[in-house]
């Protein structure tokens, strides 16, 4: 009787955990998500630190907009990829203005990538 009690509440804390772990996680803060993408792009365009300035900028303005767009949807929902993308345009503008050519062909590059990673891991091919 004892070991099927230690079962049961051995099962009931592997539930509980898995079901935790398929909620997503913790969400990374704006600042967190920069500085994580500042580190990806200077390990691979060696940006100045005029450049790195401007470019964590950049991204703290696109990342913050994304935040505001999620904010106004309702649990669960997608945003409306128009506007994401109007986001994405944006955040290239800024930055090909303070990228030299050689270094924005390559982050063009690296958001191709990206893209084509995610879209890969879509759940149902979508």
């Amino acid at each position: 009787m004892k070991s099927k009690f230690t079962l049961l509440v051995i099962m009931l804390f592997a539930g509980i955990l898995s079901i935790q772990a398929q909620q997503g996680g913790q969400k990374r803060t704006v600042e967190e998500r920069v500085k994580l993408a500042v580190v990806r792009m200077n390990d691979s365009l060696k940006l100045s630190t005029v450049q790195l300035a401007d470019v964590e900028i950049a991204l703290s303005d696109y990342y913050k907009g994304q935040d505001k767009i999620r904010e106004a949807l309702a649990p669960g929902a997608r945003p409306e990829r128009a506007d994401v993308e109007k986001l994405g345009d944006i955040r290239d503008a800024k930055i090909k203005v303070f990228l030299t050519e050689p270094q924005y062909n390559r982050y063009i590059e690296m958001q191709n990538a990206i893209r084509k990673r995610a879209n890969g891991q879509r759940p149902g091919g979508q």
